[in-house]
C-alpha cells in the first residue's frame, strides 16, 4: 500500500472519532531563534490572600480578568470553590501561584480557577459554602456570615507566588505559560496567546471569528468553549500577515502574527477584514460543504475541519483580487476538481496537511499548491 493510501486509510478510520477538526499532528519542531535565558526572570514572592484582594478592588482591577478573557475563569463548580476556601479556614497550604507581572496588571499564568474563587466569594459574594468536608457547621455560609476572627484568618494566609519581572523576553512569555501552566484545567495555546495578546490582537481574532462568513464557511458551527473559534482565525492572520517568514515552532510563530496586529493602522486592519469576509465567501461558494476539509471523491461523507487546509485555502484567497475570485466562483468544479487531484496523486501535498505541518517544508509546500491552482484558473 502507498503512501497516499495510507494516509488516506487513517483519515478513514478517525472519521467517526473527531467531532468537528482533524487531530493535528505539527511534528517535532525546536525552536530556530531561542531567547536568551539569562534574561528569565522569575522569582517568589510571598503574598497574603488580602494582598491579592487588594488588586483585586482597585480601579482599575490590577490583576487581569477582563471580560473577553473572563469566560476562561468561574470553571470550578461551587462545592469544589467552596472546598478551596474550606483549604483556607483549616490551614491547608494552596499551590503556588504564578503571575506575569512585567506589567502594572497582572496576569494569571496559573492559579486562575483560584483568583475566581476568591473573587466570587469575598468580593462578589455570588455564592454560599457547600459540599464541605471538615466544617460542616459552616454550610450555608457566605462571607458576611464569618467572624472576624475567620475573615481574619483567610485574610492573613500567605501563599507562594512566582513572579514573571519585567525584563523577560516577550518571546520567551508564551514559552513559560505553556512550562508553568499546570492547573486542573491547563490553557490551550490559544487561551494563552489571547491572555498574552490583549487589545487590538485579541479584538481583530475574536471580530474575524464571529463574521457570519466564517461561520458559514466552516459548516455553520465553529466550537469556541476553548476558542477554537479564534486558533483558525489566529492562524489565518498570522500567515496572511508573515507567511514568508514562518519558522517553526507553529504555537510561537501564531502568537507573533497576533502581536503583528499592533503595528496595523485602522485601514489595514480594516482591509484585513475585508479580504478574510471575501474569502470565507468565496470558499463557502467554491467548495460548499467541503471546505477545509479533505475530499477524495465526489459524495463522500463529510470530513472534518483540517486546520492546514484552512489555513493555505483562506490566505490564498484573500491575496487575490475581487474580480479573481469571481473567476473563481465561475470555476469552482476546476478548482473542487484540482484539490481532489493533489489529495488523490500528490503524496507530497497530502502529506503537507496531515502529519508534520508544522515544519516548514510543509508549510511551504502546502501554499505553493494552493496557490499555484489558484493561479492556474485565473490566468487561463
Amino acid at each position: 500500500m502507498g503512501e497516499i493510501e495510507n494516509l488516506r486509510k487513517a483519515d478513514d478510520e478517525a472519521l467517526d472519532q473527531v467531532p468537528f477538526a482533524e487531530t493535528e499532528k505539527t511534528g517535532e519542531t525546536s525552536i530556530k531563534h531561542p531567547f536568551d535565558p539569562t534574561k528569565i526572570d522569575i522569582r517568589p514572592q510571598p503574598l497574603t490572600i488580602q494582598s491579592i484582594i487588594k488588586r483585586l478592588q482597585s480601579d482599575p482591577m490590577r490583576i487581569k480578568m477582563d471580560t473577553e478573557f473572563q469566560r476562561k475563569a468561574n470553571l470550578w463548580s461551587i462545592v469544589a470553590q467552596s472546598r478551596l476556601i474550606e483549604s483556607l479556614l483549616v490551614r491547608i497550604p494552596l499551590p503556588a501561584f504564578y503571575f506575569d507581572a512585567t506589567e502594572d496588571i497582572w496576569l494569571i499564568v496559573d492559579g486562575l480557577q483560584r483568583v475566581s474563587t476568591l473573587k466570587n466569594f469575598i468580593i462578589e459574594k455570588n455564592f454560599k459554602l457547600v459540599g464541605l468536608e471538615y466544617l460542616k457547621n459552616y454550610e450555608g455560609f457566605g462571607w458576611d456570615d464569618f467572624p472576624e476572627y475567620l475573615k481574619s484568618r483567610v485574610e492573613e494566609t500567605h501563599v507562594t507566588a512566582y513572579i514573571i519581572n519585567p525584563g523577560t523576553p516577550y518571546e520567551a512569555k508564551f514559552n513559560i505559560f505553556k512550562r508553568i501552566n499546570t492547573g486542573g484545567l491547563v490553557l490551550t495555546p490559544q487561551e494563552i496567546r489571547h491572555a498574552l495578546n490583549q487589545g487590538e490582537p485579541a479584538k481583530l481574532v475574536a471580530e474575524l471569528a464571529r463574521m457570519p462568513e466564517f461561520i458559514t464557511a466552516m459548516g455553520g458551527y465553529v466550537p469556541s468553549d476553548r476558542m477554537e473559534d479564534r486558533d483558525y482565525t489566529t492562524r489565518f492572520l498570522s500567515f496572511y500577515l508573515d507567511k514568508e517568514n514562518y519558522e517553526p515552532d507553529l504555537d510561537s510563530f501564531l502568537n507573533r502574527g497576533m502581536a503583528k496586529v499592533n503595528s496595523k493602522t485602522p485601514a489595514e486592519i480594516a482591509d484585513i477584514k475585508t479580504r478574510f469576509k471575501r474569502a470565507m465567501v468565496t470558499a463557502n461558494q467554491v467548495f460548499g460543504k467541503y471546505a477545509f476539509r479533505k475530499k477524495y471523491e465526489d459524495g463522500e461523507r463529510r470530513r472534518p475541519v483540517n486546520k492546514a487546509l484552512f489555513e493555505c485555502i483562506s490566505v490564498a484567497l484573500a491575496l487575490i483580487s475581487e474580480n479573481d475570485h469571481k473567476k473563481l466562483i465561475a470555476n469552482a468544479r476546476r478548482i473542487d476538481q484540482g484539490l481532489m487531484y493533489l489529495s488523490n496523486k500528490d503524496a507530497d501535498f497530502l502529506r503537507s496537511i496531515s502529519s508534520g505541518t508544522g515544519d516548514t517544508l510543509s508549510v511551504n509546500r502546502r501554499h505553493d499548491k494552493i496557490r499555484n491552482l489558484l493561479k492556474e484558473i485565473i490566468n487561463d
